[in-house]
């Protein structure tokens, strides 16, 4: 002993090096073994700190010791030491006996040693004696670590980390060398009952409590998948670890679908979900996005993303690794077990029920349900999982599970989920679905809820294309048609004819690139989207017709009506939407945005069969009756008719719409110029800039052709207007500078122009053709005395029938950015999709 201590003295002193050779190291390792069973054995008269003392430094010298033998090669004669002596059964128990964090640590990292050193036998070592099997070293080893894991105080973060990982080192190393699975797997050998045998109205065969014993390492690591600590992240990796392997090992994949995994999985994922509060915002301060701060909602709710909670997070990291579990489990039935619960226990009874329940449009609740959705649906990307939510909730199910080849715990599984489902005698989405609660959105007086819907439906129409038919209807018997490139120039030149209507910017043809050039990006984006096989059997390779009497549509149009008192958040979200269906490859353009080609009146061309002359004809212009105009185009003409009414009855109204623009992008324009500028796609090109190109953009092969291809640059999103974005940043009030002048005189023509833009300004057509009514002019100087007490105020309301000048001014600039991207993606469809072609057509003559 007195050998041992001078070395150990000098080791730690730093005295002298200490390169031990195998045979000393060995030795000292057997000593210190013996002493610290010695200790446990004996019936020691130490009190219990000195105990605790004593036990922690040996456990701190075997540690260092098996530590120094795992940096040498192999034999490692301490690590088989340990197994074959059973000292890891004392380590546990004196771990356990003294509640002391130090001790669990040093026996954790004790455990961690002997696993990782890959010394376990697998087979089962027995020593008969008298008809006695003795318990084999494996068996001791994996009882002495879960009784570790599951007595042990895990008060400390810490050491519930080491413990944790403990667990994970087991489950990877049953995922590298699956035959060391039945050291920690000992299922029950029992016959598999036919399908035809009863199991109970509950279920009770498939109860976990009765399978703990079986795999209790399976379930220590279930117990830590919810925890946002470190040992969520290793309990969460081992399960996965164990429930990819189940695809080698036939009983491990039996036992899964049998057990209770995919219940408690649910069930968790449930319960995290019903934790889940009201929404919360954070107040307003200076970094509110520029185009929200020249509006009048500027403090109110709806200006900012609603704040998800922590209980959100833990939500979502829950539902992330249920996508990570189907992803990484290679056993179809257990896939579809899971899948069959997750319907079942939280689709069909939590998720739906709460969707039902919040059907109080007027109220918050729907807002909260429906961003909880929409967050859902922008987080997984697993196809299986997003198919069964969305299939579920827009009540179009898929085809009936075909059960020949099941086996028979398979079908023992959907048996007791099928009692299960009708014992709870849910509502159906069959009868209120997720379209349906989407069309009370849209016609909510609450502006939350409003706002949530179209959020909603963006996500869908964006990320999840196969739902967006069951989502929006399409005429299956109509698709699109193709159009003359004469027709196809015509039609665009009079939708980008609307923007230029609002504001004429010098620099257009600049700008108009970089926006034909984002479309061009999303539509080959959206033309990559993989499908299963079952919706490329079901989807349709042409665009289809939008279904004019659709309700969501004539929702959708219906906010259009209010857009310049709107707040701008949701006017955002709208066009967000609007653009999401003009870029998608499942809807034609036709009879909304486009007039229907079989509306067209074309002369009809003389019999020849020259090749120019047909081409001639393939350029010549169509008209169409008024009857025929597109619904979408319509209403947008209705908004611009409206402002033209305005530029005539406030002569400076041109200036202050180009002001609004210039100050919603001052950010974007480099500090120091450069002779090609780099831009936000919806920033206007640099003053000075020359183009002489035409006004409208036309269609490639034309003499006029102006299509550019893709730049190479991160494209904006096409979900929402294109100067979003880039008007999130700088500052929030404008200050005009007159260089001329005085201080004095320019601080009182801003306080002027100040006032001017927050007092009230008149949502609809200027009635100045009823004689004796005031003129905008008028009214603005009438009310510029009570807007002005009202200035710093905008309490929370519902949508209001008038609003401010800035504010319109904002939703006009809005506005016009809108048109000039819808009027890019029309033309970068034509030739993408080949919507426009060359051949000579005949429609009316």
């Amino acid at each position: 002993m007195s050998w041992f201590s001078s070395k150990w003295t000098r080791l730690i002193a730093g005295k002298k090096p200490w390169p031990p050779s195998e045979l000393e190291r060995h030795s000292v390792f057997i000593h210190d073994c013996n002493a610290l069973q010695h200790f446990w054995n004996s019936n020691s008269s130490r009190s219990v700190e000195e105990s605790i003392a004593f036990a922690r430094t040996y456990l701190e010298r075997l540690n260092f010791l098996l530590t120094d033998e795992a940096r040498g090669p192999s034999p490692h004669n301490c690590v088989e030491t340990a197994v074959s002596s059973r000292i890891f059964v004392t380590v546990a128990l004196v771990a356990l006996a003294y509640h002391d964090d130090d001790l669990v640590r040093s026996a954790a990292i004790f455990f961690n040693h002997v696993i990782h050193a890959g010394v376990l036998k697998t087979e089962e070592e027995s020593e008969r004696g008298r008809g006695r099997q003795k318990e084999s070293i494996s068996t001791a080893f994996s009882r002495s670590l879960i009784d570790l894991v599951r007595q042990a105080d895990k008060s400390s973060d810490q050491t519930e980390t080491l413990l944790v990982e403990l667990l994970f080192g087991i489950a990877n190393n049953i995922r590298l060398q699956p035959e060391t699975l039945s050291t920690w797997f000992r299922p029950r050998a029992t016959p598999v009952r036919s399908d035809t045998e009863s199991i109970g109205p509950s279920g009770a065969e498939f109860a976990g409590a009765t399978r703990k014993d079986e795999f209790p390492l399976f379930y220590m690591l279930v117990d830590y998948v919810h925890s946002d600590k470190s040992a969520g992240d290793f309990a969460r990796t081992g399960l996965l670890y164990l429930i990819e392997t189940a695809s080698r090992s036939k009983s491990l994949e039996r036992w899964l679908i049998e057990s209770d995994l995919a219940t408690l999985m649910a069930i968790g994922l449930g319960a995290l979900y019903s934790q889940l509060g009201s929404l919360e915002y954070l107040p307003a301060d200076d970094d509110v996005p520029r185009v929200v701060a020249l509006s009048d909602h500027a403090k109110e709710e709806t200006a900012l993303q609603p704040t998800l909670s922590e209980a959100m997070d833990t939500f979502m990291s829950y539902l992330l690794f249920w996508q990570d579990t189907i992803d990484h489990c290679k056993s179809a039935e257990v896939n579809d077990t899971l899948l069959d619960h997750f319907q079942v226990l939280f689709l069909e009874q939590l998720l739906y029920p709460s969707l039902l329940e919040s059907s109080d449009v007027a109220g918050g609740s729907t807002a909260a349900v429906l961003t909880y959705l929409c967050r859902i649906l922008e987080s997984v990307e697993q196809g299986e999982l997003v198919h069964r939510i969305l299939h579920f909730l827009l009540a179009s199910s898929p085809a009936p599970e075909q059960q020949m080849d099941m086996s028979a715990s398979r079908r023992r599984s959907i048996n007791v989920l099928a009692a299960l489902s009708s014992e709870a005698a849910q509502p159906s989405p069959s009868l209120f679905n997720l379209r349906d609660l989407a069309l009370l959105g849209l016609q909510s007086s609450n502006r939350q809820t409003v706002l949530a819907t179209l959020r909603l439906l963006n996500v869908v129409l964006q990320r999840h294309h196969p739902f967006a038919r069951s989502l929006i209807h399409t005429i299956p018997s109509q698709p699109a048609r193709q159009r003359s490139v004469g027709a196809f120039n015509a039609e665009l030149e009079q939708l980008l004819g609307l923007a230029t209507s609002i504001m004429t910017e010098p620099t257009l043809n600049q700008s108009y690139d970089n926006y034909v050039a984002d479309a061009t990006w999303v539509l080959e984006s959206r033309l990559c989207l993989p499908v299963t096989e079952e919706e490329a059997e079901k989807v349709v390779p042409l665009p289809q017709q939008l279904q004019q009497d659709d309700p969501i549509v004539q929702g959708l149009l219906n906010c259009l009506d209010s857009f310049f008192t709107n707040s701008v958040i949701v006017n955002l979200a709208l066009t967000g939407v609007l653009m999401s269906l003009a870029s998608s490859h499942l809807f034609s353009l036709d009879g909304w945005v486009l007039v229907d080609p079989v509306c067209y009146d074309t002369p009809s061309p003389p019999s020849s069969d020259d090749t120019l002359d047909q081409i001639r004809q393939a350029y010549r212009t169509p008209t169409w009756p008024d009857s025929a105009a597109p619904t979408l185009t319509l209403a947008l003409r209705k908004l611009i008719d409206q402002v033209r009414q305005w530029q005539k009855d406030l002569p400076d109204l041109d200036v202050l719409i180009t002001a609004r623009r210039e100050l919603l992008h001052q950010g974007d324009r480099p500090q120091t110029p450069t002779p090609v500028p780099s831009r936000e796609p919806s920033e206007p090109a640099a003053p000075g800039s020359t183009d002489r190109r035409p006004p409208y953009p036309t269609f490639p092969g034309s003499p006029e052709s102006s299509l550019p291809g893709s730049r190479g640059r991160s494209p904006a999103h096409v979900g929402s207007p294109a100067m979003a974005p880039s008007a999130m940043r700088g500052e929030s009030t404008a200050r005009p500078i007159d260089s001329r002048g005085s201080s004095a005189s320019r601080t009182a023509a801003a306080e002027a122009l100040r006032r001017r833009l927050a007092m009230p300004f008149p949502p609809t057509v200027a009635a100045d053709a009823t004689e004796g009514e005031t003129s905008p002019k008028e009214n603005e100087e009438n009310s510029e005395e009570n807007s002005e007490n009202n200035v710093e105020e905008t309490p929370e309301k519902e949508e209001s029938s008038t609003a401010t000048l800035g504010h319109v001014l904002t939703n006009v600039v809005i506005l016009y950015e809108f048109l000039l991207e819808l009027s890019a993606v029309v033309q970068a469809r034509g030739s993408l999709f080949e919507e426009a072609g060359y051949q000579v057509q005949r429609y009316n003559t």
